[in-house]
């Protein structure tokens, strides 16, 4: 849609609700190329991929039963693909009972979609990108959210004094950050010290660092020093006692890409890093829920598109103690291989690879597609102007430590955390990382992820770093 990417509402009389996005320029006769629906329990996305810019027009009628919305696109002609759409409502959509279409005049379609519930729809045209034609996106939400976290955000975004609020909770994160920072300390001490009580542990005697001295002398025997022996019994010592902590772990987990965006591509096999990194995922959030002082929780939880701001929201409206993104790389030579670990870089020098791959993991928004508001740049800017040196010294901290772990599974891209600079780690009061796994652009990694086994491995792997990150033992898997 040429000079329009936005949606301008208007308050219309006899309770319609008149939204409009019309170009200036006369629209060209528009080919729909693919007709796509996406229903997840945060909000159902339909897609209408086209070949050339299109005028159209759209309303909700909320004084009837059901709520519907009416769109008029001009110059389209009903054809069997469009009518695909209506075969696409699936009966366990959370938000829309059914979609019509019809012929209104020779010269325009009249698409009428119902809800079974009060929603927020937003709507909105993308221009090209990658693989993709014009698009024109209904995002249908509802009007009260039914997840606990996304109200949560819901609420935080319609309320004045947002970025008062967004101010005193990184302040509150950070003081989350500084408390994990303290007891994984106490934690890898009061290990060290049961170790050495139940013997475990031997330490070091200064002695034995120095230079060498001859043998001890052994006690002189009762016959020779003429005194009484006496027996000393020694008492065994106890072992401290590790204290519980009371506040459960919060770990947001990242299953990347999703919906409209399938991410890297499979060379041989066709994968879709999508589904790959969600069942990676979801074995991963399995285990730490089963694990005593964890709470794991998913950005997504089936193939969605969730938009990057969207899914530092849902950490920081947890109050995450830890954020992981999942991916599965690609890069333009076949032979690149091995599991990589990311930490965010705001600044200095950036390797020309990884700045490549920044920029792709960051056009995920352009991929999928996502609604822009003056309100989110302003968000935006304020996280970036802010101090990330305890996010990221945490960060390549933890990053080392589920690094080590996957060493034990997989070959390493790099023996170390590399850093560039993600737009899905910038949470500046929750430690992030982002993990690729392993190539899909190499063959023989593509079929390894492709197997629940090797998928269970990097889980654990990660999970396993996640545990030592916070000074907590066990073995996941």
């Amino acid at each position: 849609m040429t000079g329009v990417n936005r949606r301008d509402v208007v308050m219309g009389t006899a309770g319609f609700l008149i939204f409009s996005l019309l170009p200036v320029s006369k629209a060209q006769a528009a080919q729909l190329l693919d007709v796509r629906m996406w229903p997840a329990p945060e909000y159902t996305r339909i897609t209408l991929e086209h070949d050339v810019p299109m005028r159209f027009k759209y309303s909700v009628i909320r004084n009837g039963n059901p709520i519907r919305m009416v769109v008029d696109v001009e110059g389209l002609k009903l054809t069997d693909k469009l009518k695909q759409l209506v075969a696409k409502t699936q009966p366990n959509d959370p938000y829309v009972s059914g979609i019509t279409a019809s012929q209104l005049n020779s010269k325009t379609v009249r698409l009428v979609i119902s809800f079974k519930t009060e929603i927020d729809p937003q709507v909105f045209s993308l221009k090209p990108f990658g693989e993709y034609k014009y698009r024109l996106v209904f995002d249908i939400y509802p009007a009260v959210q039914k997840d606990p976290i996304m109200a949560l955000i819901q609420k935080e975004e319609s309320e004045p004094d947002a970025i008062e609020k967004l101010l005193a909770q990184v302040a509150e994160g950070q003081q989350r950050m500084e408390e994990n920072r303290l007891e994984a300390e106490h934690d890898s001490i009061g290990e060290l010290i049961a170790g050495i009580s139940s013997g475990t542990v031997v330490p070091m005697k200064p002695e034995d660092v120095g230079p060498s001295k001859p043998a001890p002398k052994a006690p002189a025997s009762k016959k020779d020093s003429g005194k009484p022996a006496t027996t000393v019994t020694k008492k065994k010592p106890s072992t401290p006692k590790r204290t519980v902590r009371e506040r459960v772990l919060v770990v947001m987990i990242d299953p990347g890409h999703g919906g409209e965006d399938p991410g890297a591509v499979g060379r041989r096999y066709r994968t879709h890093e999508k589904t790959v990194v969600l069942s990676i995922a979801k074995i991963l959030a399995a285990e730490l829920n089963r694990t005593r002082g964890f709470k794991a929780l998913l950005t997504r939880d089936r193939d969605y598109f969730v938009p990057l701001n969207r899914r530092v929201q849902k950490a920081r409206a947890a109050k995450a103690d830890f954020f992981v993104s999942i991916h599965a790389d690609a890069w333009i030579k076949a032979s690149a291989r091995g599991s990589s670990i990311f930490a965010l870089n705001t600044r200095g020098r950036v390797s020309s690879q990884n700045r490549w791959l920044a920029k792709n993991q960051n056009n995920a928004d352009l991929i999928g597609g996502v609604n822009v508001t003056t309100k989110d740049k302003r968000i935006a800017k304020i996280l970036l102007d802010m101090s990330f040196s305890a996010q990221v010294s945490d960060s390549l901290v933890y990053g080392k430590k589920i690094l080590t772990e996957l060493s034990k599974i997989n070959k390493l891209h790099k023996s170390h955390v590399e850093q560039a600079n993600f737009a899905v780690l910038k949470a500046p009061d929750i430690p992030s990382v982002l993990v690729e796994t392993a190539f899909l652009s190499n063959p023989e990694e593509e079929r390894k992820l492709r197997t629940r086994t090797f998928q269970r491995k990097l889980a654990c792997a990660i999970g396993n770093g996640i545990l030592k990150s916070f000074g907590r033992t066990g073995t996941l898997g």
